[in-house]
C-alpha cells in the first residue's frame, strides 16, 4: 500500500490523508506508549497541533519496519478547547459529544459498574481531570519507546500541554494477551485496502473511515464545517452539500479503554471447576474450559474447527462459520467471548445467509490495542500462572489497553458491548453475560457449556475483567489535522450553531420534486403581482370581508378549546418546551445564513433587504390619557430616530418577487433609564410588518416553517395536507402583494407589549397620506428604494397607533394570528424629513445597526412566546451575521 490512493467499488481512497494506525497495527513497532494530555493555553495548543500534524505517521507511508511513529486523537473537550467552533462540534456523534462515561444510560449498557465504575477510573472518569487528547507514540524497541517518550513530553511541556498519565503498552510473545490465549486473529479486511475477497471478513471502508460508503451504502454522517469556516480551503468539499466542507474526512471514532486482567483469578476460578471429585488436577478440562470461555484454544485454533484439541496446524484459522459448522454450540459455546464480540453468520433472521453476514459486518470493530505488564509467567502455562503467587493475584499491574476504530461509536462499539457482550440472553441464553469481558453482579451470572444429552452450567462467574480508565476520541485526517491547527472562525456559539445533518445522503427525489413544485407556486404568485392594478381594486372589495372571515373562524376554533380563558390581562404562559424550540429555531436561522452567504456578505436571517435607513423623529402625543402614559409616552416629547424599511427575506431578490410582506424597524434614542439587553444603553425599539398578523400564530409553527424553508420548500407549510394552515395562508395572501412604496402602507406590531404594569399593547404605524404609488412595471429590481427616494422629497408622516388588551381570550397574548379588536388611539407621530439615503455610510449603518424588541425600557417588555423566542433569536442570528462580515455591533 504505497499509493496515495485506492479504489474500490468507484470509491478512491486517500491513503495520503489518514493516519497509519487506522489501517496498519504497527507489528514491528512492538512497543507503545499513550500519552493522554491536558492542553493548557489553546493557541500553544494548536501550534504543536501543526507540528504534529506534519510527523504523524499517514497510510501512504505503509507499515514501518522499524524506527518510530506517531499518532494522535483528541476528546469533544479537546477539539472544543482547542477553539473549534459550536457548528462544527455539534457535527460530532452524540456519544462523543457525551463522552463514554457521559450518561447514566451509557455506563449502564457498557456495563461500568462496582469495581469497573468510572467514579473509580485511574483516568477519564468524572473524578479525573478532563482528558483533551491521546499522542500514541511506537517503536521497535525499550530504549527507543523511552526516549521518543521523553522527547515528547519535553516538546508538549514547551507548549503548555499537560502529560496526565503516560501509559505503556509492549505485545508479548507470541501474539498472546495475559490469559496466555493468541490474540488479534479475527480482524475485519477493508475493501480497497487488503486484497482479500473472503465475504465473511472484507468490510466497506466507510465502517471504519469517515467519508466513505458503508455497508448499506450510505455515507455516515461526519463533522463539517461551513464554507465560510475554512476561508483557505484546507478542507475537501463535502459531497451532496455544497457550501460545506468535511471535517470528519479520513477520520475515525477511537475507542480507548484501559482493562485490568485477572489472571490468577482467572485460572484459578477455572481450576477449581476441573477438578475430579478426589480434588485432582485435570489439566486437559481445565484448558477445555478455558478454551470453550474464549471460543479458541491458547494456540489460536477455533473450537468450531477443531474441538477437541488445540490443533497447532490450525493456530490462526479464522474461515469458519457458526450456523452451518456449529448451530447448536456443541463444539463452540453459544456464549463464548469469541463468538459473542463476532457472531458471523448466527445471527437472525436468516441465519447461515449472507443476510446474516451483511448484518454482522456492520457491527465489526477494527482492534488496535495492546497489552500492558509483565505476564504472570513467562510460559503462559496455566500451572505456572497458578503458582505464580502474590504477584500473579495483583490485577492491577497487568491488562489490555483496547483501542478499536469505529465510524458510529453506537451502531459499533456500544453495540458489541451493549448487546453481545452483556447480553445475558445473547443468542436465546438467560443468564449469561460475556465470560471473559462481560459485567455482572456478583453470583448472578453463569456461563452455559452445550453439551449432549445435557448441558453443563457453571455458576457464579467472577468478573476477570476490570475498567480503569476511558474515553472517546477523534482521530482526524491530516487535512483535518492542519485544520484544527489554525484558529477557527467562532461565529456561532453554543445556542446557535446550526445542528448536524443526521445522515449525509443525496438530496432524495421527492425533495427535488417538492422544490421543482415550490418554485412553480412561488412563480405563480410573483406572476400575479403583475396585475397591480385589479389586485388593488380587489383589496378594497375583499380585504376587510375576508380578515374577519378568517379572523372569525380562528376565534371560533380557540372558543372550542376554551384557550387562554384563564389569563388575567398581560399574563403570560410559557408554553412546554419553549426553549429547546427556540433554539432550534436559532439554529435553523444560523444554518440558512452559513447555507447562503459568504465571508462579507451575510444579510439578516429575516426582515432581510433593507430599502432605506433614515432619520427621522417621534413625537409623543401631550394629552394621553393616563391608562397610556408609561414608558416612553410618559411626556409629550420628541425623540430622535432611526427608521429601517426592509423587505422579507431570508434571501435578497428583486422586489416584485419577494413574499409581499414589508417590514419597519424604528429606533428611538436618547432613551433615558435600564434597559432589558445591555447591548443598548439608550434606545427603544419598535418593529412591524405589513400585515396585522405573524405568519405563524407560535413559535412551535415557527419552527416548522423554519425548516420548510432550510429544505426549500416554504409553500409546503401552508399546503401540506397531514399539517395544513389555510388559514394562516389566506391571512398571509390578503396582505401579501406588490406594494408601490414603503411609506405608503401601514405596519403593525402583530405581537404584545407591555404599556405599563398590568397593561397589554399592540401598536401599529399607519402612513398620513392617502397617496398610493403604482408598482412600475417591468418593475427594476430595486424600485421600492426608488419610491422611498421619490417619496421623501417632501416630508413623510406615520400616525403610531396603540390598542389595550381588553380581552385576555379574545384578544390572546400568545397567539399571533388574532387581530386584537380594540380601540385604536394615536399616541406619537413618526416624522421622516426629506433627505439623501443613497450613500455608502448609510449603507453601512443599516448592516451594522440590531433592531430587537427587546431594546425596551421595563414599561414596554415585550410578551408572548413569539417576543420571547425574539430576543434569543435576534441576538443569536445578529451576532453570527456580525461575526461573518467582521462588523461590530453600532448603536446610534
Amino acid at each position: 500500500m504505497t499509493s496515495a490512493a485506492a479504489t474500490t467499488d468507484s470509491v478512491m481512497i486517500e491513503f495520503s490523508d489518514i493516519q497509519g494506525i487506522l489501517l496498519r497495527g504497527y507489528p514491528k513497532l512492538t512497543h507503545a506508549r499513550y500519552l493522554l494530555l491536558r492542553f493548557g493555553d489553546a493557541a500553544a495548543g494548536r501550534s504543536w497541533v501543526a507540528d504534529v500534524a506534519e510527523r504523524v505517521r499517514r497510510a501512504d507511508q505503509g507499515p514501518p519496519m522499524a524506527g518510530t511513529c506517531l499518532q494522535i486523537a483528541f476528546t469533544w473537550a479537546g477539539l472544543r478547547h482547542l477553539g473549534l467552533s459550536e457548528q462544527a462540534l455539534k457535527g460530532f456523534s452524540r456519544e462523543f459529544r457525551e463522552g463514554i462515561a457521559g450518561s447514566a444510560r451509557r455506563v449502564r449498557v457498557l456495563g461500568y459498574r462496582d469495581e469497573s465504575a468510572p467514579e473509580r477510573w485511574q483516568w477519564g472518569g468524572p473524578n479525573n481531570r478532563t482528558l483533551h487528547a491521546v499522542l500514541m507514540l511506537f517503536a521497535k524497541g525499550k530504549t527507543e519507546i523511552a526516549a521518543f517518550a521523553d522527547a515528547e513530553h519535553c516538546v508538549a511541556g514547551e507548549a503548555d500541554i499537560s502529560v496526565l498519565e503516560d501509559l505503556p503498552a509492549c505485545f508479548l510473545p507470541g501474539d498472546k494477551e495475559h490469559f496466555g490465549f493468541r490474540d488479534g486473529i479475527s480482524q475485519p479486511k477493508l475493501a480497497g485496502v487488503s486484497a482479500s475477497t473472503d465475504p465473511m471478513h472484507v468490510v466497506a471502508p466507510g465502517e471504519f473511515i469517515l467519508g466513505y460508503p458503508n455497508q448499506r451504502g450510505d455515507v455516515t454522517a461526519g463533522p463539517t464545517v461551513h464554507a465560510i469556516e475554512d476561508p483557505d480551503d484546507i478542507l475537501p468539499p463535502l459531497a451532496h452539500a455544497a457550501g460545506r466542507r468535511d471535517l470528519g474526512r479520513n477520520g475515525s471514532y477511537l475507542v480507548f479503554n484501559q482493562l485490568s486482567q485477572d489472571v490468577h483469578g482467572f485460572w484459578s476460578w477455572i481450576d477449581g471447576r476441573t477438578r475430579d471429585a478426589d480434588g485432582n488436577v485435570d489439566p486437559a478440562a481445565r484448558d477445555g474450559l478455558a478454551a470453550k470461555m474464549v471460543g479458541r484454544w491458547p494456540g489460536g485454533a477455533p473450537l468450531t474447527v477443531s474441538p477437541e484439541r488445540d490443533a497447532p496446524e490450525s493456530a490462526g484459522v479464522n474461515d469458519f462459520g457458526y450456523h452451518q459448522e456449529d448451530e447448536a454450540g456443541l463444539r463452540c459455546p453459544l456464549g463464548a467471548h469469541i463468538r459473542r464480540t463476532n457472531p458471523r453468520d448466527m445471527l437472525p433472521p436468516r441465519p447461515g445467509t449472507e443476510d446474516s453476514l451483511a448484518i454482522n459486518r456492520r457491527h465489526r470493530l477494527l482492534r488496535r490495542g495492546r497489552p500492558y505488564g509483565p505476564p504472570v509467567a513467562d510460559t503462559f502455562a496455566a500451572e505456572d500462572i497458578l503458582a505464580a503467587g502474590a504477584d500473579g493475584a495483583n490485577k492491577d499491574k497487568r491488562g489490555l489497553h483496547f483501542l478499536c476504530f469505529n465510524a458510529s461509536i453506537q451502531r459499533q462499539f456500544e453495540f458489541v458491548q451493549g448487546t453481545w457482550a452483556n447480553n445475558p440472553n445473547f443468542a436465546a441464553l438467560h443468564a449469561d453475560t460475556d465470560p471473559i469481558i462481560g459485567a455482572r453482579p456478583a453470583g448472578a451470572a453463569t456461563f452455559t457449556q452445550q453439551a449432549t444429552p445435557v448441558r453443563r452450567r457453571f455458576h457464579e462467574v467472577p468478573r476477570f475483567v476490570e475498567v480503569k480508565g476511558g474515553a472517546y476520541f477523534f482521530l482526524p485526517g491530516i487535512r483535518a489535522l492542519r485544520y484544527l491547527a489554525r484558529e477557527p472562525r467562532r461565529l456561532a456559539d453554543e445556542y446557535s450553531a446550526p445542528a448536524a445533518e443526521p445522515v449525509v445522503r443525496p438530496t432524495p427525489r421527492w425533495l427535488t420534486l417538492a422544490r421543482r413544485v415550490n418554485a412553480v407556486l412561488e412563480g405563480a404568485v410573483t406572476v400575479t403581482r403583475r396585475f397591480t392594478l385589479l389586485r388593488n381594486a380587489l383589496d378594497r372589495l375583499l380585504q376587510q370581508p375576508l380578515t374577519d372571515l378568517v379572523q372569525w373562524l380562528i376565534q371560533r376554533r380557540r372558543a372550542k378549546r376554551g384557550a387562554d380563558a384563564d389569563l388575567a390581562i398581560a399574563e403570560e404562559r410559557t408554553l412546554p418546551a419553549e426553549a429547546d424550540v427556540t433554539r432550534r429555531i436559532a439554529e435553523q436561522m444560523t444554518a440558512f445564513l452559513f447555507t447562503h452567504y459568504r465571508t462579507g456578505t451575510a444579510e439578516r436571517a429575516g426582515n432581510t433587504k433593507t430599502y432605506a435607513l433614515l432619520r427621522a423623529s417621534f413625537e409623543i402625543e401631550p394629552r394621553l390619557n393616563a391608562a397610556l402614559r408609561h414608558g416612553v409616552f410618559v411626556e409629550g416629547r420628541s425623540y430622535d430616530a432611526w427608521v429601517r424599511l426592509s423587505g422579507p427575506g431570508p434571501l435578497v431578490t428583486p422586489d416584485i418577487r419577494n413574499n409581499g410582506v414589508l417590514s419597519i424597524g424604528v429606533k428611538l434614542t436618547g432613551v433615558p433609564g435600564p434597559k432589558l439587553l445591555d447591548e443598548e444603553h439608550l434606545t427603544q425599539d419598535f418593529t412591524g410588518i405589513s400585515a396585522p398578523t405573524f405568519t405563524t400564530p407560535d413559535i412551535y409553527e415557527n419552527l416548522k416553517l423554519q425548516q420548510y424553508l432550510g429544505a426549500g420548500i416554504p409553500t409546503f407549510y401552508f399546503l401540506n395536507p397531514l399539517d395544513p394552515h389555510y388559514l394562516d395562508m389566506i391571512l398571509q395572501g390578503i396582505y401579501a402583494k406588490a406594494h408601490g412604496s414603503p411609506l405608503e402602507t401601514p405596519y403593525w406590531s402583530c405581537v404584545p407589549y407591555l404599556c405599563g404594569e398590568g397593561q397589554a399593547m399592540k401598536y401599529s404605524f399607519v402612513p398620513q397620506s392617502a397617496a398610493r404609488t403604482r408598482v412600475p412595471l417591468p418593475a427594476p429590481d430595486d424600485y421600492l428604494r426608488d419610491a422611498v427616494a421619490a417619496g421623501l422629497r417632501t416630508e413623510v408622516c406615520f400616525d403610531f397607533r396603540v390598542q389595550l388588551q381588553t380581552d385576555p381570550a379574545g384578544m390572546p397574548i400568545e397567539d399571533a394570528s388574532v387581530i386584537w379588536t380594540s380601540d385604536s388611539v394615536k399616541v406619537a407621530t413618526l416624522r421622516l424629513p426629506p433627505q439623501d439615503f443613497v450613500t455608502p455610510e448609510r449603507e453601512l449603518m443599516a448592516r451594522q445597526m440590531s433592531f430587537n424588541p427587546w431594546h425596551a425600557v421595563a414599561a414596554h417588555r415585550p410578551l408572548g412566546n413569539q417576543n420571547r423566542a425574539r430576543r434569543r433569536i435576534y441576538l443569536e442570528t445578529s451576532a453570527v451575521r456580525r461575526r461573518i462580515n467582521d462588523e461590530e455591533h453600532v448603536e446610534p
